[in-house]
């Protein structure tokens, strides 16, 4: 789904009537400043020519840019140039969380930490104001989670809609800190080595079943390359990662928003409780409730 105007902030109607909640969605509009609030451009389509943080960049889709509370990069010039828009208040995160917090604080306590950790991209000098490249699979999977954002805020079907959208407002921030930045952060990567590449393959379709088999085949290679390989990225088997990096998301949902177990369990690819609660106490040494007990902000 494609914005059709400049972003909007999310305003409550029958639930929560008159509640602002501080997440806007739509197309790219400089002018539209959002004191206070950090932005992510998806480049949907097309190339430009904007004004970065140290001189005019390139863009071209797919890709992001995100921006702190303060750059707002102007657009120099297009071609079939469709850039989508999402601002929000890092409070909406953690309601600790203010941009001058953020800026002073290198380390929190506890599980603060873990938010912040989905922020600390806005304010690194090389990642701001200047496009992350996309694999195609994560160009859509964007592209749905600013889509799901907008429905979600726009249609507001029970008293859940705040949490739901921030819940895929949390997914998209997750998706983008671990399968672009972090990737090229665990071992060297070479752009023309499916091998390596097979780490993007599994944080894009983490929440889906496929097999080692499904992997190797992806990368035309075969299973004991695909899993030595993978270990020596990771340090672990590929069973292993896919079921961490599901678990993390879990937490986080848990954590951050107040969706019901049973949909935060689909959403990050389990169909059977009992194998999810067992899973995740193995974990973390407490059940999904207990867990969001224990760590939600008060």
């Amino acid at each position: 789904m494609t914005p059709a105007a400049a972003p909007s902030i999310f305003v409550g109607r029958q639930f929560f009537a008159g509640y602002r909640l501080p997440v806007a969605l739509g197309q790219y509009d400089p002018a539209r400043a959002f004191t206070g609030h950090y932005g992510l451009i998806h480049i949907a389509q097309g190339t430009g020519l904007l004004e970065g943080p140290t001189g005019p960049v390139m863009v071209a889709a797919p890709a992001v840019i995100l921006l702190d509370d303060i750059l707002r990069p102007s657009i120099i010039r297009r071609q079939s140039l469709v850039l989508e828009a999402l601002f929000f208040e890092p409070g909406v995160i953690n309601s600790l969380f203010t941009p001058e917090l953020l800026r002073a604080t290198p380390v929190f306590d506890g599980t603060a930490e873990q938010d912040a950790y989905l922020l600390r991209r806005f304010l690194e000098p090389e990642a701001l104001g200047r496009p992350l490249l996309l694999s195609a699979t994560l160009h859509h999977r964007v592209g749905d989670a600013l889509g799901r954002v907008g429905a979600e805020g726009a249609a507001q079907i029970d008293a859940h809609w705040p949490c739901r959208t921030r819940s895929w407002l949390i997914e998209l921030l997750f998706q983008l800190r671990v399968a672009n930045p972090q990737v090229q952060q665990l071992a060297p990567l070479a752009s023309n080595d499916r091998l390596d590449q097979a780490l993007l393959f599994v944080h894009e379709r983490f929440n889906t079943e496929f097999t080692l088999d499904d992997v190797a085949r992806w990368c035309g290679s075969n299973r004991t390359q695909v899993n030595q390989r993978f270990r020596a990225l990771t340090g672990q088997s590929l069973r292993q990662y896919v079921i961490g990096l599901r678990l993390r998301v879990a937490s986080s949902l848990l954590r951050d928003t107040g969706l019901p177990i049973a949909e935060i369990m689909g959403r990050v690819g389990y169909e059977n409780g009992s194998n999810f609660t067992r899973t995740f106490r193995g974990a973390f040494g407490q059940t999904p409730r207990e867990h969001r007990r224990t760590t939600r902000p008060d």
